[in-house]
């Protein structure tokens, strides 16, 4: 895939556009799977009365009803589902980035130091760019801002593709992998035992 994005040869274009159809297929597996999962662990914590298992069992509600509401024709843009997708799971999304926001700079100030010069590269991009969030870095000086997007759209854009790539790569990997048989972590085991 990444050729083709170079090059212009009809018989990789061809296999790009296999990879590409094929990770689809790969994608709606995985989410099956990842629903009959969720619903056999929740179920069984609700039946053994395990902690916390009201949780669980909302859990379930909450799912069936986005999936139940998001069927509902015009697909996905019916008044209950897009009700819930903006004042429920949009709130709640936002809720959880920012405690993590709040959890990510408490535990960078506790352990992180700038005893190399690579670690103080990383603590001047990170001031500036929380400079560049916050109203009073335009306020000490114009000039914080453009700093702060350059450190955004050039160093950290680079290295998010990396991941992006690295985690696409490995997706259809193990996608192949549970698919022919090798791959056995799902089935709780790698003999592909019960849970335990």
């Amino acid at each position: 895939m990444l050729v083709e994005f170079f090059f212009e040869v009809p018989i990789i274009t061809k296999v790009g556009a296999d990879i590409r159809t094929w990770g689809v297929v790969i994608a709606a597996f995985t989410m099956g799977l990842g629903v009959t999962t969720l619903i056999d662990n929740n179920v069984r914590i609700i039946r053994r009365r395990g902690r916390n298992w009201p949780y669980y069992l909302w859990s379930l509600i909450l799912m069936f009803t986005m999936i139940i509401s998001g069927l509902i024709p015009p697909v996905a843009k019916h008044s209950v589902f897009l009700w819930l997708y903006n004042n429920a799971y949009v709130q709640l999304s936002q809720a959880m980035y920012s405690i993590l926001a709040f959890f990510i700079t408490t535990a960078t100030f506790r352990a992180f130091r700038a005893t190399t010069f690579a670690s103080a590269c990383v603590l001047v991009a990170g001031i500036f760019v929380i400079l560049t969030l916050a109203p009073i870095g335009a306020a000490i000086s114009p000039s914080i801002p453009i700093i702060g997007v350059w450190f955004q759209n050039v160093p950290n854009l680079a290295g998010m593709r990396a991941i992006v790539i690295g985690v696409g790569i490995g997706i259809v990997a193990l996608g192949v992998r549970t698919i022919l048989g090798y791959e056995r972590g799902h089935l709780a085991g790698a003999t592909g035992g019960g849970a335990t």
